[in-house]
């Protein structure tokens, strides 16, 4: 019986130090979490099915691509006019916008407000563009274009279309 009290007395005083002890400053820095379509970025496909493969990306002008080389620069701007976070997206060709249900990015385009399409509709903890109440992308040509492919238009999915359809999601390009 006296060992085993002899034991607690030394667990209790051995938590009561652990307690007193400061803990050690960490080594590294904390990570600042990357927040999607923000900064400067490229717009990449991503079936909406299976695996969720990563088939291409959209070029400066909108245009889908397997080439990666042909991938375009897109810098996302946050708007501050609305309760869901919204953004508009440029580049070098100019604002992007929806025209029709084709994605474009031109010289003359009005600044266009996207936001995020919510989970579970799209894919898992990836966020994927959104206009309005649509986000599903298809092409009306090979979908997806092949690498060899001159890069084609891509729009809101019909369901006509014949090949896979997309979400439009977000790399970031600053670390």
């Amino acid at each position: 019986m006296h060992r085993l009290t002899a034991l607690t007395l030394t667990l209790s005083t051995l938590a009561a130090i652990a307690v007193a002890l400061p803990t050690p400053p960490s080594s590294s820095s904390p990570t600042p979490a990357l927040i999607s379509f923000t900064g400067t970025g490229q717009l990449r496909t991503r079936w909406n099915d299976g695996d969720y493969a990563d088939l291409g990306c959209l070029t400066e002008t909108g245009l889908w691509t397997a080439d990666n080389t042909l991938c375009g620069t897109f810098t996302a701007t946050t708007l501050d006019s609305s309760t869901l976070r919204t953004f508009t997206l440029t580049s070098a060709a100019g604002p992007c916008k929806i025209l029709g249900a084709r994605f474009t990015c031109q010289e003359g385009n009005e600044a266009y407000a996207f936001g995020i399409w919510p989970f579970p509709n799209s894919i898992p903890g990836v966020d994927c563009l959104r206009w309005g109440q649509y986000g599903l992308m298809a092409s009306s040509a090979k979908n997806p274009p092949g690498l060899e492919d001159a890069p084609e238009e891509i729009h809101g999915a019909t369901y006509s279309e014949v090949g896979k359809y997309v979400w439009l999601t977000w790399r970031s390009l600053e670390l």
